[in-house]
């Protein structure tokens, strides 16, 4: 998939996930001003990806819950210099359905690790 910008509701859920404190937040609050989804998870949920090197000193940032118990988090990985970039937000749903979207910021229950 060509690079493109994050959606409104894909924005204001990032923004949500930086607001709150933990150590780094600050440069990937910078990042985020710039930030581009270059993938998205094939299965249809709304998970995006900011960078293409899954797994590579993957680390979660921050979780977030809905009321009926999906979530989803913020991960980094590292980039080339051997610094924290965002990796992108990933949906974990228990339900049998995943949304087309994530759910607006008001209904995160928000708590970095």
């Amino acid at each position: 998939m060509d690079p493109r910008p994050l959606t409104e509701r894909e924005r204001a859920v990032l923004e949500a996930l930086l607001a709150v404190e933990f150590r780094g937040a600050e440069v990937l609050r910078r990042q985020a001003a710039e930030v581009m989804v270059i993938g998205m998870c094939g299965c249809g949920c709304p998970s995006i990806d900011f960078r293409s090197t899954h797994g590579r000193g993957m680390a979660v940032r921050v979780n977030a819950a809905t009321p009926d118990h999906d979530g989803l988090f913020l991960y980094t990985v590292e980039g080339f210099e051997g610094t924290e970039a965002l990796g992108g937000i990933e949906w974990v749903g228990v339900g049998g359905t995943d949304p087309d979207e994530f759910p607006p910021p008001s209904l995160l229950r928000i708590e970095p690790l």
